[in-house]
Order: structure tokens, then C-alpha cells, then sequence
């Protein structure tokens, strides 16, 4: 008999939960946890201008910052070269390397007017809904096959992702951005069936109610993660190990989505999307096991969120419609501190390499306490303040010194504070998969712009048995020149680029990615069939742009892969490899370089 997850896994449940809960506490020994993420947000205010240098003054960000550093006996870094800061700033928001055009204009002028102006127009540009599109499907763990043993193709997934990208373009304010994939319209709510899910197997009574359940677990797991911060999945079949989630409290939710289910597969649908039925009835299920019934449960919040109120006060023939409006609204409550310190820790994550709090889909007691507890509450009333706009939190957060801080490592300080927590220095970051592969089509000047509708296919598909395999091919066209993000994107398939820059498989949900450093990855920018198309593009590019002089040619090649001239010894090494190998050559050089894949 199963009994809520795996029957063969079950004895191995309760050592593996106190082993995780010894190790954890055993991290906390030495700093007492006080901060409480379930707690409402107190008001907090300024801290007062300290000895700081003068740029920091005014900063509401800033001056959070320089009290951290200075309780820590640390110092910020001097600011940024311009030609590094804009190079960040393009990359962070745009997912894309500035252009030559652009790095002179704000290296001739770097003046605060024009980096200000500079922010304003990556903001507007609709670049910027690709790239932050990218963060949040990771989050929503889109993927466009079912995941499984069939592992079935979804018919058009695609409209989740263009209604994210045109969502973030448009600066729906975040509650509206929330509620919209909890309750709104079909391409929206995508979010809620954008998970694994195994097809139904046909099979009836104890196996049919488990896959059931299985599917509403992992809705409420990435609903409760994505928004709140909070791992509500593991009180399923017991009461959450740490937080303060009684298992009735993960069947209220569960029940707010008695009504939501996927698609049938092979049905024909515009949009992988819910299709809403009936709310079944939800029980209590005594340690997850479907054939054990307790209480009936109606469906509800957090009862640790005293405010707003758990109570959705719906009777048990509420519609799925009525469900799940109450969820949106509970969820996205101007009372509910924890959805808005969630997102502020998101976007401050991306946009440093580490969230404020360092787990950004657990706040619980399991999760890590907040480097800097004051500002992240100032932050979260800040964005509520100011109508939930996420690219006004963006201005605010890059247009502060602490973000334009100079990358250098200084031992004495990292003696104190390694991981830069404090922001002693921006911390360098090594650009995901996607970005690497889209300032390849930037720089090699075959980007094609083109936005939205189906993914295009760098994959071949494999029926063996039912069974579907997503083999990597690499197919050569303008149409698969488009930015990364429009690829088609089955679970368990796995691009031998991407992959060992360590994009995620979107079985699951990656809050957080994996940063490795391994030899696949300069043996693939060297090597792989991509990288050497895009170096004889580069070539072509620079011969077209530099005209036939070599010198000239160089010039160019450094300017467009990194931002800069080249120096005299890299010059004159360039020179003796281009007249050896060619262009093509240099251009995979300067691919594989730290310079090109890594954000300073």
C-alpha cells in the first residue's frame, strides 16, 4: 500500500528528517534565529547617515547597507568603471551585452543624469520582459512535456510563457501579476498545471486518488514557494518538521484547488492551461495516505498568517473559480507582509547572486536567516507603497551605490564576510546558459528579434512504446537564432550547451541555480558546433565593420565580445593567432574567456 509519497522510501523518511534537522541546527548553533518571516512587517525607518562616503547619503538602500558594513567593521568598494557598470546594468536587465553605441555614450558621459536615463530606457525596452521572463519561469518550473515515463509534448505551453513576457513588459504590479496565474485568464493561469504530471494511467480507486493527490501536491508545493516563500508540500502527510504548518493547513490549500486539473493529453486546447471541474471534497489524509480519510476540510490559508484571515468562508459547494479567487486574494492581501518580502528577495537575488534571505523559496526555519532583516522589511512596505511596480523596484535597487560598486576582491574583507553578504563589493556573477547563448547571436550579429508564438525545436523527438525522447540537434536558420527563451523546452531533454552552463531541467522549480566550474564548459565553448557557427559569423561581422586592415579587425573583436579595447600584449597575441587560424579563431578565444561569460 502506498502511503502519501513511496512505500520503499518510508523508513528512510524519519532518519532523513533528523539528519536534515541536526545539520541545520547545527549551521544556526552559533547565530539565534529571531527573525520570524510569518510575522507582520514592522515600519521601519531610515538609519541615520553615518561616516559613509557622501554618494551614500542619499540612498534609501545605501544607508541600510553602509549600517550593516559598519557594525561589521567593513567598508564599501569604490565605484565601477563605467564600462563595467553599463555592461552589468545591460546584462541584468536586458539579458543582453550593451551595445559599442551604448558603451561610448555613457563612458563619454557617465554622469548620474545619463546612467539614470540609460535605466530608464532598458526598462522600457522590451528586451527586459525576456530576460526577467527567464527568472520567473524558472520559478513557475515551466517545461513543455508532461515529464514521466510517456513524457508527452504539451500542445501550445508557449502562451504562459509570451503572457509572462508581456506582463513583466507591460509592469502589471505584482499583486495583479499574482493573481492573474492563480485566477485570472487561460494563458495565465498556465502557471498553476506548468509542472510535471504524469498522465492518467487508467487505473482506478487507491492508484487513480494518489496520482490525484500527487498532482495537487505539487500545485500547492510551487504555489506556496513561488508567492510565499513557505514549503507547505511537507506537511502533507505529517505536520511541517520546522514551520508552523499543520498538516490541516496544506489540505485547506489543496482544497482551494480541488477544481483545477490538467489537460487530457492529445486533446486539442489554444493554451496548456487549467481545465476547471468540480471541487471534489477534501479530506484530512492520515500521513498522506489516500485510503485513510480524517476531518473534512474546507478550503483556506496559513493559520500562521493571522492576517489576513485564513478563513475564505466558502462552503463546500464553492466552484473552482470561486476557490481560487479566494486564494489569489488571500495570497496577495495588502496584510500578507510575507508575498511582498518574498518578490523583493527575489529581484534582489538576481540582481546581487544572493537574496537578501539566501533561500528564496523557503523563509521557514529551514531556510537562511536575512543578511540585512531591516531592509528587507523596508523593502517589502517600500513596494507596496509604490503599486507593487516591479520595474520601479528594479530603478530603485540599480541606481544605488551599493549596486554600482566595483567588483574588487579584498582579502582583508572577505576574511570577515567571504560571500560578500554585506556588499563590501558586487560580487561577480557567471551568466546563465540562456544569456551566454544570446550574447553569442548578439555579438556574432545574428540575433533575430523575433518575439513570441511557438518555440522553435533544437531537439528531435523519439516514440518508443508511448514513450517520448528529446534528443539535442543543432539545426542552423534565423529561426533558430531567436533569443533563448523562445526554445522549446521538454523535461528530460538536455542541450549539450546549455546544460553544462547548468540550466536547470524543468522537472522541478530552481529558485536558485547551480553556479559549477567544470572542463565541459570551456571544452564546449571551444569546441561545440554552435560556438564555431557563431565564431564564423563573428568573423563575417568584423570583416564587414572593421573593413580588410587586421588591426582594425581586432579592435573590433575585443570592443563587441567584451566592451573594451584590447591591451598591447593582447593585441599582439591576437595578431599571431589570427594570421595562424583566422578570425573564426579569435572569436572562440574570446568566447571562452572569463571576460565574456562573467558579470562583474
Amino acid at each position: 500500500m502506498l502511503d502519501g509519497h513511496c512505500a520503499g522510501l518510508r523508513f528512510l523518511a524519519p532518519v532523513l528528517t533528523l539528519y536534515l534537522l541536526l545539520a541545520s541546527s547545527e549551521l544556526r548553533a552559533e547565530q539565534p534565529r529571531s527573525w520570524n518571516a510569518f510575522a507582520a512587517a514592522k515600519k521601519i525607518a531610515l538609519p541615520p547617515p553615518n561616516d559613509g562616503p557622501d554618494s551614500w547619503l542619499h540612498h534609501p538602500i545605501d544607508r541600510f547597507i553602509l549600517k550593516g558594513l559598519d557594525e561589521a567593521g567593513l567598508a564599501p568598494s569604490p565605484p565601477a568603471t563605467p564600462r563595467i557598470l553599463i555592461r552589468r546594468l545591460s546584462f541584468n536587465l536586458v539579458g543582453l551585452p550593451p551595445s559599442p553605441e551604448l558603451l561610448e555614450k555613457f563612458t563619454a558621459d557617465p554622469s548620474e543624469t545619463n546612467y539614470r536615463a540609460i535605466v530608464d530606457d532598458l526598462l522600457a525596452s522590451p528586451n527586459y520582459g525576456e530576460r526577467w521572463a527567464r527568472h520567473w519561469l524558472d520559478v513557475a518550473r515551466y517545461g513543455e512535456s508532461n515529464g514521466f515515463e510517456y513524457n508527452e509534448p504539451r500542445r501550445n505551453a508557449w502562451p504562459y510563457r509570451d503572457w509572462v513576457i508581456q506582463a513583466l513588459n507591460d509592469n502589471f504590479p505584482y499583486d495583479q501579476f499574482a493573481r492573474e496565474q492563480i485566477a485570472g485568464k487561460a494563458e495565465a493561469i498556465g502557471f498553476l498545471v506548468a509542472g510535471v504530471h504524469r498522465s492518467p494511467s487508467g487505473a482506478k480507486d487507491i492508484m487513480s486518488a494518489q496520482e490525484r493527490h500527487d498532482g495537487l501536491e505539487e500545485m500547492v508545493g510551487t504555489l506556496s514557494q513561488a508567492f510565499l516563500g513557505i514549503t507547505a508540500q511537507c506537511a502533507r502527510c505529517h505536520d511541517h518538521p520546522t514551520d508552523p504548518i499543520p498538516t490541516a493547513d496544506y489540505y485547506r490549500l489543496a482544497a482551494a484547488l480541488a477544481g483545477t486539473r490538467h489537460p487530457v493529453p492529445k486533446t486539442k486546447q489554444k493554451s496548456y492551461s487549467v481545465v476547471s471541474k468540480k471541487s471534489e471534497v477534501m479530506h484530512v489524509f492520515h500521513r498522506g495516505d489516500t485510503t485513510q480519510p480524517r476531518e473534512e476540510v474546507s478550503p483556506g490559508g496559513l493559520s500562521a498568517l493571522a492576517n489576513p484571515s485564513p478563513d475564505f468562508a466558502l462552503d463546500a459547494g464553492s466552484n473552482d473559480s470561486e476557490r481560487r479567487k479566494k486564494l489569489a486574494e488571500w495570497i496577495t492581501h495588502p496584510d500578507n507582509d510575507l508575498f511582498t518580502r518574498v518578490i523583493v528577495n527575489r529581484i534582489w537575488h538576481y540582481h546581487f547572486g544572493t537574496g537578501i534571505v539566501s533561500t528564496p523559496s523557503d523563509f521557514g526555519k529551514s531556510g537562511g536567516p536575512p543578511s540585512h532583516p531591516e531592509l528587507l522589511d523596508w523593502l517589502a512596505h517600500w513596494f507596496r507603497t509604490n503599486g507593487y511596480s516591479l520595474k520601479k523596484l528594479h530603478h530603485l535597487i540599480v541606481t544605488s551605490q551599493s549596486y554600482r560598486q566595483a567588483a574588487t576582491y579584498r582579502q582583508k574583507a572577505a576574511a570577515i564576510d567571504q560571500e560578500a553578504r554585506f556588499l563590501w563589493r558586487f560580487r561577480p556573477k557567471r551568466l546563465e546558459g540562456e544569456a551566454v547563448r544570446d550574447a553569442l547571436l548578439a555579438v556574432a550579429g545574428v540575433l533575430n528579434p523575433k518575439r513570441g508564438g511557438p518555440g522553435f525545436h533544437d531537439t528531435k523527438t523519439i516514440v518508443n512504446g508511448g514513450a517520448h525522447f528529446y534528443l539535442p540537434i543543432d539545426p542552423v536558420g534565423a529561426e533558430f537564432n531567436r533569443r533563448t527563451i523562445y526554445r522549446f523546452s521538454p523535461r528530460g531533454e538536455r542541450s549539450t550547451l546549455l546544460d553544462c552552463l547548468d540550466c536547470p531541467d524543468p522537472s522541478g522549480t530552481a529558485p536558485r541555480r547551480s553556479v559549477t566550474t567544470t572542463p565541459l564548459q570551456a571544452l564546449s565553448l571551444q569546441n561545440n558546433s554552435f560556438i564555431w557557427r557563431m565564431a564564423d559569423h563573428f568573423a563575417d561581422r568584423l570583416k564587414k565593420e572593421a573593413g580588410a586592415e587586421l588591426e582594425s579587425q581586432i579592435e573590433r573583436a575585443w570592443i563587441l565580445a567584451v566592451g573594451r579595447p584590447p591591451a598591447e600584449e593582447e593585441h599582439n597575441a591576437a595578431l599571431t593567432l589570427v594570421e595562424n587560424h583566422g578570425l573564426a579563431a579569435l572569436g572562440r578565444a574570446l568566447f571562452n574567456s572569463s571576460e565574456f561569460i562573467v558579470v562583474e
